[in-house]
């Protein structure tokens, strides 16, 4: 019998069976570590292979801007690994200062990324080479940091090559080092330990999150935004709302240019389009969502809706309409009118009634409208921040995508507990107001608005705002939007004290028509995809309730003169 024993491995001529607990690859990687060491590399091609590898990350260091202290140490880590090979002089004293020194000088600029896993492994590579022992440690490490960079930056920056890339190489080198270096019992279980979650975690995310169903799309989205289909988890809604974001961020990109004056920063590009989400927008010449206004108005009773994104529309699907489009089509089918009506779109993402007002004179009294409909609420929240105590701290943390939805919602949940920990009590933003909303900003805006309104001879109405969530509302779904919305509990009621100021306006001013659009809206979570915007169904059902809040007002004025 010819026998080849490595410890607890045992292979046999006979039978070739594996011993006890060491894998068979441990043993491939034993026999490859023995020829290797047998046949060793030779000086004349290890130390110019060395020495190149190490040019090579002292340039990438430079490319990159590192510091001149990283640079000089990774210079003497290139001296101090190809001239001391084969001496009696351990170098790796010096190695592991510089080593040291390296990491240090570039922590406070160090960022994940694969740039800097491909510098950690050509070091790696470079002390591979070195046949001497005491530089095998060294090389298992850089290859671990090497690793650890590379899963590092796929995580943060949800690349599935780089994270994956470094996780194989991950279970690979641990493996590599059970099978070269003698970890001892404890070493062993934490080896152990490591594997199983570099194999595990993978493996369940896989089973618990099928690729198909992890990514937000319009298709999938009111899995996301609705309480009912996310089961009140706040991180699918949080999943959602970073969709939201960064999808409206880019959308908004071609119908935008900036304003001259650059106040407010941009308006509507005029002649542009794109697609929201799956919904066409066009911007007409005029600068309003929809279809050409004709220069000459003749018969037609014009109706402007001024607003907020709330009217411009944050539509899903092809389909999808505005409510201002909803609006005009039930004018026409309910009422037949005798003469043309058309609503025009006015309302602009991120505008509030300060900004829409100083469109009046050069935009919108131009068309001389025979009726303007005000629909402001959430962007003018701050301009009542007088009556009420403001929230502070930070916005709740944003959900980011990750390789593994696993980790991503583990790491959300966290960052949104250390956020609920430090942000203020919810009965911070129940204390009585200090200031009387009548004697707010926004009150001021409103009676400028009813000034212009009286002077041009328009019908003016204005009605208040829906949200998917008041304090009437189940603390579990405020809880669900509370994850993208940190100030909730100090919205709520600003938009109590708006609607309470629009009613005492229009009771001030009897020629202002006031409509509440709460019915069947207010507090119904599943008509909304966020807490202000609407889905499909509540702007139909915020279309009906102006329809019947000024139904009265046009059946006087389209009478037969």
């Amino acid at each position: 019998m010819v026998a080849y024993s490595t410890g607890r491995l045992c292979i046999t001529a006979r039978g070739s069976r594996l011993f006890h607990s060491r894998a068979g690859t441990a043993l491939a990687f034993h026999v490859f570590h023995k020829i290797a060491a047998a046949m060793p590399v030779p000086a004349w091609i290890a130390v110019p292979a060395q020495l190149f590898l190490m040019a090579c990350t002292i340039a990438m260091a430079v490319w990159s801007h590192g510091s001149w202290i990283a640079i000089g140490a990774l210079a003497i880590m290139a001296v101090d690994l190809a001239l001391l090979r084969g001496t009696k002089y351990k170098g790796t004293a010096l190695f592991w200062i510089c080593g040291i020194i390296v990491l240090a000088s570039s922590a406070k600029a160090f960022v994940w990324d694969p740039f800097f896993a491909v510098q950690a492994a050509l070091v790696a590579v470079a002390l591979w080479l070195g046949q001497r022992s005491q530089w095998q440690i060294a090389a298992m490490i850089w290859s671990f940091l090497a690793s650890a960079i590379c899963a590092g930056a796929g995580y943060v920056q949800n690349a599935n090559t780089p994270f994956y890339v470094g996780i194989l190489s991950g279970i690979v080198l641990l493996v590599l080092a059970r099978s070269l270096c003698g970890f001892g019992i404890l070493g062993a279980q934490v080896a152990n330990t490591i594997l199983v979650i570099l194999i595990g975690l993978p493996t369940a995310d896989f089973f618990m999150h099928p690729r198909h169903t992890r990514d937000v799309t319009t298709v999938t989205a009111w899995k996301y935004y609705s309480f009912r289909a996310a089961k009140g988890d706040p991180s699918a809604f949080a999943r959602w709302w970073g969709f939201f974001l960064d999808h409206t961020e880019m959308s908004r990109q071609p119908i935008f240019e900036p304003t001259p004056k650059g106040d407010p920063p941009y308006r509507l590009r005029p002649g542009s389009h794109q697609l929201l989400f799956d919904s066409p927008v066009s911007i007409n010449s005029n600068a309003f969502r929809g279809p050409e206004i004709p220069t000459e108005k003749g018969d037609t009773y014009r109706i402007v809706a001024l607003g907020e994104s709330t009217t411009f529309g944050m539509t899903l699907h092809p389909q999808d309409k505005p409510w201002p489009e909803l609006l005009e089509q039930m004018i026409r089918e309910n009422l037949k009118p005798g003469r043309p009506v058309e609503v025009i779109n006015a309302g602009v993402p991120a505008y509030s009634l300060k900004e829409n007002l100083r469109r009046l004179p050069r935009q919108i009294l131009p068309l001389h409208p025979d009726m303007i409909i005000s629909y402001h609420g959430f962007n003018g929240f701050s301009l009542i921040d007088s009556a009420l105590p403001p929230a502070s701290g930070p916005p709740p943390p944003r959900y980011r995508a990750r390789p593994l939805q696993l980790l991503a919602d583990t790491e959300y949940r966290f960052r949104m507990l250390v956020f609920r920990h430090r942000a203020v009590p919810k009965t911070e933003s129940e204390k009585k107001a200090v200031v009387k909303p009548m004697d707010t900003v926004y009150a001021d805006l409103y009676r400028q608005l009813i000034q212009i309104a009286r002077t041009n001879g328009i019908r003016l109405v204005i009605a208040n705002y829906s949200m998917a969530v008041d304090r009437k509302s189940d603390p579990k779904i405020i809880e669900f939007y509370r994850s993208a919305f940190g100030r909730i509990y100090s919205i709520m009621p600003a938009n109590e004290i708006h609607s309470a100021l629009v009613s005492d306006l229009t009771a001030q001013h009897p020629e202002v028509c006031f409509v509440d659009t709460h019915p069947h809206l207010e507090g119904e979570n599943e008509k909304f995809i966020d807490i202000m915007h609407l889905t499909q169904e509540g702007r139909r059902q915020l279309a009906t309730n102006i329809f019947e809040g000024v139904r009265g007002v046009l059946g006087k004025d389209l009478q037969p003169q």
